[in-house]
């Protein structure tokens, strides 16, 4: 017998958003966590992005069971779904003329998606990335031995940041877009900083928590300063201080970098699930 189906509903208000998937995120706060804190950062700045837009999939009893994201100029991301529910949104999306660059998130229902945008539309696509989703169940430890020491960031260091930030971004991204500052982030003690000799030398910034969770991210340093482990320091002391305070930590990584997946499991991050960007072309 077929599963129910899932009705889809269009929010294109953040605070709206919010509201609508409160009870998915707490379910599931890991698979939410993209779309969670993306939307914690439009309510507290609706510029962030121009025409953000989710949607909500409600099974027949109106619990809210699926969600997906577009914030152009990002791919759609598909955050929680079946296969089934994302082909009806593929095909939603492409009978009514829609443009996107690309779909990502959990790695089943975004090639679902794939599939049917492409058969519906005609263009090409390929794999951008394949991605890891790890979780931290125990108390980070550093493998080997880093020189210097963790701080948090301060207004101080804004500049530096922002500028670390953009350089993840273009490195991720290909360049192109200029991220938004990471001030909100500095005020509230979630940008972390590794300093050797006096100077910052690695950079990696956490999510607000969202249903316990919180996600690291921004994980940086610069080409000329790598191979000390610094990166390495910075991110297992961001994950102390998170769980310190009652977080917990997620992370997701590149698997086509087995050098710092390795890194992060013999921290004591697991693995426990797959992603994939799909990239359009026409």
């Amino acid at each position: 017998m077929p599963p129910p189906p899932t009705t889809l509903t269009l929010v294109t208000d953040a605070a709206q958003a919010k509201a609508g998937l409160a009870g998915l995120i707490d379910r599931d706060p890991a698979a939410l966590s993209v779309v969670a804190s993306v939307i914690d950062g439009l309510v507290a700045d609706p510029t962030r992005y121009t025409g953000p837009r989710w949607w909500l999939g409600a099974d027949p009893s109106g619990d809210v069971v699926a969600a997906f994201m577009h914030t152009p100029p990002h791919p759609l991301h598909v955050a929680v779904a079946t296969e089934e529910t994302a082909r009806d949104l593929a095909a939603r999306l492409a009978d009514a003329g829609d443009a996107l660059p690309g779909v990502g998130g959990q790695r089943r229902p975004a090639e679902a998606f794939a599939d049917e945008w492409v058969a519906r539309t005609g263009v090409g696509s390929r794999v951008s990335m394949e991605i890891g989703s790890f979780d931290l169940p125990v108390a980070p430890q550093l493998p080997f031995e880093v020189s210097g020491r963790f701080r948090r960031a301060s207004a101080s260091d804004l500049g530096l940041v922002d500028r670390w930030n953009r350089a993840f971004v273009d490195a991720i991204e290909g360049g192109g877009r200029t991220p938004p500052s990471l001030a909100l982030a500095v005020a509230d003690g979630r940008v972390a900083l590794w300093e050797d000799d006096g100077r910052p030398v690695s950079m990696a910034y956490a999510s607000p928590a969202n249903g316990g969770i919180t996600r690291i991210s921004g994980v940086w340093t610069p080409p000329e300063l790598r191979r000390h482990g610094y990166a390495s320091g910075v991110v297992a002391a961001l994950s102390r201080e998170r769980q310190d305070l009652g977080e917990r930590c997620m992370l997701y990584t590149d698997l086509a970098n087995p050098t710092s997946n390795a890194i992060y499991e013999a921290m004591g991050y697991r693995r426990v699930g797959d992603g994939v960007h799909i990239t359009f072309s026409a």
